[in-house]
């Protein structure tokens, strides 16, 4: 499979470009919504959460800004959300392309994962430009190099997997927004791990977003240095779930052309 993405990297570049380019075919605003949707999130949940709520931070939080704090949670859970469920439809989407053509499915996926990662590096960009602009910015954010990769290997092995399922069993997609919505209050988006309770913080860690969500913040926001330990092991679980996955959709491509 990994031979394959290699032998047809320019396909797969034409892939994430067309991507790019149909995601926002006929509007007026293109590109711009790539910027207008993460930010009205990050508006509306810290309303909810820091007025409405009035949810308070703690001193070990890095910032007294609830936005700030916010969008660096909320920017790694976008890009890991929005990858695994628009995986999840990419080969039933391009149907023709998997029964017409011999395109290697395994590249849809893949096409979609940089894709996001494209809008991933703007909102990030966005960010690292206000973070510099409050005099914020600590060499810590290089450690966002090291979750980066990380986050992408977990997204597209659960990515394969759901891909390859939805082909056939089609109510995939709606048990995978159930499990999105479940995994994100799991995870330590709106609040910070040290809010958990002692006793229920084994389960949290038992949840790979955990780390990686967490780690992002404290390179972002110059808290915590990593738990190499914690890393190795969010490494080898993320590692096993995309050889797992780069499995499954190839012992499963074979039936496509047939069920599609």
């Amino acid at each position: 499979m990994f031979k394959k993405l290699v032998a047809n990297r320019n396909l797969l570049k034409n892939l994430v470009l067309r991507d790019l380019k149909h995601r926002y075919v006929g509007s007026m605003g293109g590109f711009l919504w790539s910027v207008i949707h993460p930010l009205v999130l990050l508006v509306s949940y810290t309303f909810v959460f820091s007025v409405v709520l009035r949810q308070k931070l703690g001193p070990g939080s890095g910032t007294d800004s609830f936005a700030i704090f916010l969008f660096c949670g909320l920017l790694p859970w976008l890009l890991f959300s929005d990858t695994i469920l628009r995986n999840c439809s990419v080969v039933t989407d391009n149907a023709p392309l998997i029964t017409k053509t011999v395109i290697p499915a395994e590249i849809l996926p893949v096409a979609i994962t940089l894709s996001n990662l494209v809008h991933h590096m703007i909102w990030l960009s966005i960010l690292l430009a206000f973070l510099v602009g409050s005099y914020r910015l600590h060499l810590s954010v290089l450690w966002i190099l090291l979750y980066m990769p990380i986050l992408l290997m977990l997204a597209q092995g659960i990515g394969w997997i759901a891909a390859g399922l939805h082909v056939f069993v089609r109510d995939t997609m709606q048990a995978l927004q159930l499990l999105v919505i479940l995994w994100m209050w799991f995870t330590p988006v709106f609040y910070s791990i040290e809010t958990v309770p002692q006793e229920f913080r084994f389960l949290f860690q038992l949840n790979p977003m955990v780390v990686i969500v967490t780690g992002y913040r404290n390179s972002l926001l110059n808290l915590n240095q990593p738990d190499m330990l914690q890393i190795a092991l969010v490494l080898g679980s993320s590692l096993a779930i995309f050889v797992i996955g780069a499995l499954f959709f190839r012992q499963a491509k074979p039936a496509f052309p047939d069920v599609l």
